[in-house]
């Protein structure tokens, strides 16, 4: 792959159809949750939807099916790997899915270098000047999680060779990654599973607020919070 591939633009290209349809399936049967009162962001801006693909991928059979999909889409884009991972938590259990599957090795990137022991920020394999790696998160809306895994990992002097997400929810990610020169696959966006997208910094798009990414609108947390 030459250039950044605008997402949106890739499913259909990058993956079997039959794949693609129980993907998105179990995206919007399994992680995907609407809600009549919106849950409060911590950015001040609400939304209907929230979006949990971890818990989409909990099950075995669940994760393998996510993992062949990651898997199909670096082959077909004909990007070569030799590591896949991102800020735990959100690429953990695919990334290592797909280390599984494909023979090459994980890694998690830790919000903070360890305060004990090697100190390590990134676990799992160790990168090194040569290393080939696919950065992975779940669910990405404003990009953040992918540039500070960007961050991390090319300071060990690895080659980042491709970014990619199960879901975009926004159109924030794709030109902050093509700004550091990756090529950027999401396999679904916004519309594919039938949400609006969340919208951009000061308060741009049809849900006002700034966006969050996708894994903090949760029950649970202040992030996910009902409101009214």
């Amino acid at each position: 792959m030459d250039d950044l591939t605008p997402a949106g633009e890739v499913e259909a290209q990058l993956l079997p159809a039959a794949l693609r349809a129980r993907l998105l399936a179990l995206v919007r049967e399994r992680g995907l949750t609407y809600s009549p009162v919106p849950f409060a962001l911590s950015s001040g801006g609400t939304s209907h939807h929230y979006v949990d693909l971890r818990r989409a991928v909990a099950r075995g059979d669940d994760l393998r099916l996510a993992a062949q999909a990651v898997a199909s889409a670096c082959a077909a884009s004909g990007t070569r790997f030799d590591a896949i991972g991102g800020m735990t938590m959100g690429a953990d259990p695919v990334a290592h899915a797909v280390a599984l599957a494909t023979s090459t090795s994980w890694f998690s990137v830790r919000k903070t270098e360890k305060a004990y022991g090697s100190r390590r920020r990134i676990e799992g394999a160790d990168l090194a000047p040569g290393t080939r790696v696919v950065l992975f998160e779940d669910t990405v809306t404003t990009g953040r999680s992918l540039l500070e895994a960007f961050d991390a990992v090319t300071a060990t002097g690895a080659t980042v060779v491709l970014a990619l997400t199960l879901l975009d929810r926004s159109e924030l990610a794709a030109p902050l990654v093509a700004a550091r020169a990756v090529p950027y696959l999401a396999l679904f966006r916004y519309d594919d599973v039938g949400i609006e997208p969340l919208p951009g910094p000061k308060g741009t798009g049809p849900q006002g607020g700034q966006p969050q990414d996708g894994r903090t609108d949760v029950p649970g947390t202040r992030e996910g919070t009902p409101t009214g």
